[in-house]
């Protein structure tokens, strides 16, 4: 059996060119809705960027994320960054104006400045179990705490992968 040449069927063609692919089998799986550009990238680990809370995702492993990538969230004026929907950040307005970052190391941007050392909120990591984190047991305590002191975001971004995230996400209501 033969199937036919579909490169020459006009309707084809006119749907090819219409969607912008220039040959048969071009097309871009980029979309900048769904997708961080490379300016937006650099920007949330560079500066930062400040955004409503409603802008950002939930995943159904309870980080944050913006488009198909998780972020580290903070207020200006707090000292600790949040890494999940724990029950400080569950508590903030849906319109609440929060610092968005993907930085690995070091301090995390606000804006054109650095902010002081932030550390990473108990309540993420008992959340998120992360690495056994446990402030209740106590048995675990010293372990835990030891855990924040010498947390890591870069690990952490390694176990959760920064990006790309995908059929994890709702938007926040």
């Amino acid at each position: 059996m033969k199937l036919p040449n579909f490169t020459e069927f006009e309707p084809f063609k006119q749907l090819r060119l219409s969607m912008g692919a220039r040959k048969a089998g071009h097309f871009e799986l980029f979309n900048p809705d769904k997708h961080l550009t490379g300016k937006e990238r650099s920007e949330l680990d560079q500066q930062g960027k400040l955004l409503p809370l409603h802008r950002l995702k939930y995943y159904a492993d309870t980080t944050w994320g913006l488009k198909n990538t998780r972020v580290a969230i903070y207020l200006e004026s707090a000292s600790d960054y949040h890494l999940a929907q724990c029950k400080v950040t569950q508590a903030w307005e849906v319109n609440t104006s929060v610092w968005v970052s993907t930085r690995r190391t070091g301090n995390l941007p606000l804006g054109a400045h650095l902010a002081s050392s932030r550390q990473v909120c108990a309540d993420c990591l008992q959340l998120l179990n992360y690495k056994g984190f446990d402030l209740q047991k106590n048995r675990k305590i010293a372990y835990s705490k030891n855990l924040i002191q010498n947390f890591s975001r870069e690990e952490f971004f390694r176990i959760y992968t920064l990006y790309p995230v995908q059929g994890l996400a709702e938007k926040l209501a």
